[in-house]
């Protein structure tokens, strides 16, 4: 779907689409989705306080309502092999834009086709971003901070860069990096995209979701 922002639209009610990353337990997750989530992360990269196993993953992922999308957010070099033989929801890869981490989600294409959104393609980074728009496998970029989930802000002028990325972006933007309930609404009248993606922004210490904050962020993404 095309939408005057310049990129396709993921709601078709030009509403802001919002993904909660990090969850870890189902309360949190009941929540999102009753507060309005349209998809939700689980964090399969080591070294982050978020991280789970696949399989405490696909359990929580099998409690989602149909219309909420489950993402497993991966690094490149680990979804080769059985994950991707596994997983049925949609895939997020941080990586570099390279080559290599292209071809390997061409080879485990089939596993993924069953989602309306099947991959997203985050990078910290503007050429990094622009390396994945041409990528036709990949469904939506995401621009996020140079330390994922570290709840650091893009610095100054970064969110105006991206703003004048709209004409030349195939595929739907998600805004990442430092959002929080008080930031996002901002965030999304200057950068226009098609969604917003945060983790460390609704908890209430690092790899603690926080049920009031991550209302309140729906709320105020879906603001304006």
């Amino acid at each position: 779907m095309n939408d005057s922002r310049g990129h396709r639209a993921l709601r078709s009610d030009g509403q802001t689409f919002v993904k909660i990353c990090g969850l870890r337990e189902a309360k949190a997750l009941h929540v999102c989705c009753d507060a309005g989530a349209d998809a939700v992360g689980f964090v399969l990269a080591a070294g982050s306080p978020r991280t789970l196993s696949l399989n405490d993953a696909e359990a929580l992922a099998k409690s989602l309502p149909p219309q909420i999308l489950a993402v497993a957010v991966v690094r490149a070099g680990l979804w080769a092999g059985g994950p991707a033989q596994v997983w049925r929801g949609c895939v997020q890869l941080h990586a570099d834009a390279t080559s290599e981490a292209a071809a390997a989600w061409r080879e485990d294409a089939p596993a993924q086709r069953a989602a309306p959104l099947t991959r997203i393609a985050a990078a910290s980074d503007i050429q990094s971003l622009l390396a994945w728009n041409d990528v036709p496998l990949v469904d939506a970029l995401l621009f996020d901070g140079h330390d994922s989930g570290s709840g650091q802000a893009h610095a100054d002028g970064m969110l105006d860069q991206i703003a004048a990325l709209r004409g030349h972006l195939r595929k739907p933007l998600l805004l990442a990096g430092g959002l929080t309930p008080d930031s996002v609404a901002a965030a999304v009248r200057l950068v226009r995209p098609a969604g917003v993606d945060v983790s460390s922004g609704v908890e209430s210490e690092r790899g603690v979701k926080d049920h009031g904050l991550i209302r309140a962020f729906i709320a105020a993404a879906r603001a304006n």
